[in-house]
């Protein structure tokens, strides 16, 4: 919201961060509040560049199955609030097997998926590695 003409430029370059963290060709709407990691991640494309490959780098020379498998496992975990049981009922496997991908994904990225800050890394490092496949 807009509280007059002088916060006009803020309100359009804000908005412009919630554009950019839509697909290309998609027609959501969102609101920068919801998106506000994946905007910071967005609008630095060269930082956001390093992270993925800082944090993904060893995941992104993975066969693409295996990288899909893996990376869909730490997308179906978070949704699931890092719940293993949940995440294993939505994927249709057994919580071992969830288990197994999230540790090998720790143990290719270097990061554990118990450590706050490393955790946020994954995360955003995930953000960015969406926003790179959406650009092609």
């Amino acid at each position: 919201m807009v509280g007059g003409l002088a916060e006009l430029g803020l309100a359009r370059r804000l908005a412009g961060a919630a554009l950019l963290t839509c697909g290309p060709g998609t027609h959501e709407i969102v609101t920068l509040d919801e998106r506000l990691p994946t905007a910071l991640v967005a609008s630095r494309p060269e930082l956001s560049a390093r992270l993925l490959a800082e944090v993904f780098g060893p995941l992104l020379v993975l066969e693409p199955a295996e990288r899909a498998l893996l990376v869909g496992t730490l997308e179906v975990w978070l949704e699931c609030g890092g719940s293993v049981g949940r995440a294993a009922v939505r994927l249709r496997c057994h919580r071992n097997t969830v288990f197994n991908r999230l540790r090998r994904l720790e143990r290719l990225t270097s990061r554990s998926l118990s450590h706050p800050r490393e955790l946020v890394e994954t995360v955003l490092a995930l953000d960015a590695l969406r926003l790179s496949a959406a650009r092609g």
